[in-house]
């Protein structure tokens, strides 16, 4: 692993690796977006919802907006129309949360200097200002957004 990170990571990385006494590995599985959230009377929220990976710290914020989300649908349309306030709910929360899971794959695979099908594979000893750009939790889609369920489903979601 010490020899690999002087290959590939910059010096203060490589003496992170190099000074710690025992590294490890943590893999991290991706999952496509989800087709669904809603089945019948169960619905999915927070990471259950979307198996977003950690590269844009979006999760529990997706969370939080799905709760939100949801209570604002429950809260217009109430238990006597159910059915109604959970549709509504996976209508606004599915684009935006595969949007989201699709981008937290570009970067995770953008960091690992992954082949990717529209830029040269990203190097950080080489780094770019438009690297750096791309990499700002900020390009998240939807990163201004608030609640959705105010009515406001931005168009690229229709």
């Amino acid at each position: 692993m010490q020899e690999e990170a002087e290959k590939v990571l910059i010096p203060e990385m490589v003496k992170v690796i190099k000074e710690t006494r025992e590294p490890f590995l943590n893999f991290i599985y991706d999952s496509d977006p989800l087709e669904k959230m809603v089945w019948e009377r169960v619905v999915l929220v927070g990471d259950a919802a979307h198996p977003t990976t950690p590269h844009c710290v979006r999760s529990t914020n997706m969370s939080i907006l799905d709760a939100a989300v949801l209570g604002k649908c429950m809260e217009k349309w109430g238990l006597q129309k159910l059915e109604s306030a959970l549709e509504e709910y996976e209508l606004i929360r599915l684009p935006v949360t595969s949007k989201q899971v699709l981008h937290a794959r570009r970067l995770g695979r953008l960091k690992q200097g992954l082949v990717l099908p529209d830029r040269e594979p990203f190097d950080p000893k080489l780094v770019r200002p438009e690297d750096h750009q791309e990499l700002l939790v900020r390009n998240t889609p939807f990163f201004n957004d608030g609640p959705l369920s105010l009515g406001l489903i931005p168009s690229d979601c229709l």
